[in-house]
């Protein structure tokens, strides 16, 4: 076997089945490859005296911010998960709880312990060799998309959970998911309340966007009715921003003491309404798209390398930012209204820099993505212990999860910087990527011992 295997593209896209549903798996390899481009435009570093300086090249235009409304594709993800949630549980229920959600998580923290093996040493030692001041705001950068991992997980788990109030109740359910949303959103910005109440929304409004896939599989809108839902969602956004003073943009922004991401928002759940609700509307010529075979295998290659790519290509950035500044070929910067802006030709010099970028970017995703797809060592081996009786099991993979994705939200505020035992301030919260990291291995732990398939 090779060291470095070729991924089998064609075998694999000429080996889908007829059965399967192109459009979901169109519209996550369509997500990642938005939020990696996304990354690269938005991403700006400024060198001052040899120290980073990290910006957002939309953060000094309050106008370009409306762009995210259109980069921030992330609640498709959700909305794709949903959907497979309900088609994979549909079809093997009768296995049970424990072996579906394990076969799903198990896949999904896979690469995570790949990277986290190959990451936290390196970091150790950047961090050891370079001056804190240096070091500190790129390592912070090599976990901070670790929260989407996280909720992901939390919500695939209540997968099964979110198909049974489907059946029974399914516009009751969207609305107590928009409720408490709404609730946790008054709490925080109208009466006071901790900054750590938003964290719940971490969970609620990601359920919703799954919830949303549940509707496509289940009872999928008419391209009119889904059109229709799309604009009053954006007109109902608009408002809300503009008169309960939300931030405008859909992602995080510097300087700005609220984010509409982290945690979820009100306008970031009604931007998943439309967002979602416009796949809904485009299933049918996306579905035409994706039967043809280049874009197909596009499909299948995005999703065969998936989370690989999602964990690497911002470590990647960080590299490239590096060997740009040590070598003095930078895109100019500078500081407008107090932020880090592009400066004059900066988007001349910007394409090359996305080459370089996606070059990148393959090294990791040409060597790993083999592991990404192969059984490791003891994680995806059967267990010795006895089957845990039906409730057990369920307490116990729900409680590994929840575990798992608490250390992965706690992962993306702290950042390897200082790992294992420098400590940072979230919402009120002290955190430490080597408490996160204890909390990880013990979560995935007990998911493994409720659901792995037993000798």
């Amino acid at each position: 076997m090779p060291l470095f295997p070729s991924l089998p593209l064609r075998r694999i896209a000429d080996a889908t089945p007829a059965s399967r549903d192109r459009v979901i798996d169109g519209l996550r390899a369509v997500s990642l490859s938005v939020v990696v481009f996304g990354h690269c435009v938005m991403a700006v570093v400024r060198w001052r005296q040899g120290v980073p300086q990290l910006g957002n090249t939309l953060a000094a235009h309050r106008s370009l911010q409306a762009l995210t409304w259109v980069l921030q594709i992330m609640p498709i993800f959700f909305f794709a998960g949903g959907a497979s949630n309900a088609i994979t549980w549909r079809a093997k229920k009768s296995e049970g709880y424990g072996p579906w959600l394990w076969g799903r998580a198990a896949r999904l923290l896979r690469p995570l312990w790949i990277y986290l093996a190959m990451m936290a040493p390196l970091a150790m030692v950047v961090a050891h060799l370079t001056p804190h001041e240096v070091s500190a705001p790129l390592l912070l950068l090599t976990t901070q998309l670790l929260w989407f991992l996280g909720a992901y997980l939390i919500v695939t788990a209540l997968g099964p959970v979110l198909w049974s109030a489907h059946q029974r109740r399914p516009v009751v359910t969207l609305l107590a998911l928009v409720t408490i949303a709404v609730a946790v959103d008054v709490g925080r910005f109208g009466l006071g309340g901790p900054a750590a109440l938003g964290l719940i929304n971490f969970v609620v409004v990601w359920a919703f966007a799954a919830q949303l896939g549940v509707w496509y599989v289940e009872n999928r809108w008419r391209v009119r009715e889904a059109l229709l839902v799309a604009t009053g969602a954006l007109v109902v956004n608009v408002v809300v921003v503009r008169l309960a003073h939300y931030p405008l943009s859909m992602v995080g922004m510097p300087g700005e003491k609220v984010s509409n991401m982290a945690p979820p928002t009100v306008p970031l759940l009604l931007h998943t309404l439309v967002v979602c609700s416009l796949a809904m509307a485009a299933a049918t010529p996306l579905a035409r798209v994706f039967s043809r075979p280049r874009p197909w295998r596009y499909a299948v290659l995005i999703n065969t390398v998936a989370m690989t790519l999602y964990l690497w290509h911002l470590p990647m950035l960080i590299v490239l930012a590096v060997i740009e500044h040590a070598w003095g070929l930078g895109g100019p910067t500078i500081m407008s209204q107090g932020f880090i802006a592009a400066g004059s030709h900066y988007w001349f010099w910007w394409p090359l820099h996305f080459v370089v970028f996606i070059a990148l970017v393959s090294i990791p995703v040409r060597a790993l993505w083999a592991l990404e797809n192969a059984p490791l060592p003891w994680w995806d081996q059967p267990t010795r212990l006895q089957s845990f009786s039906p409730r057990w099991t369920k307490a116990a993979m729900g409680t590994g999860v929840a575990i798992c994705g608490i250390s992965l939200l706690m992962f993306s505020g702290t950042g390897l910087g200082g790992f294992p035992t420098r400590v940072v301030h979230y919402a009120g919260l002290p955190l430490s990527s080597g408490l996160a990291l204890l909390l990880l291995v013990c979560g995935a732990a007990i998911v493994r011992a409720g659901g792995a398939p037993r000798r």
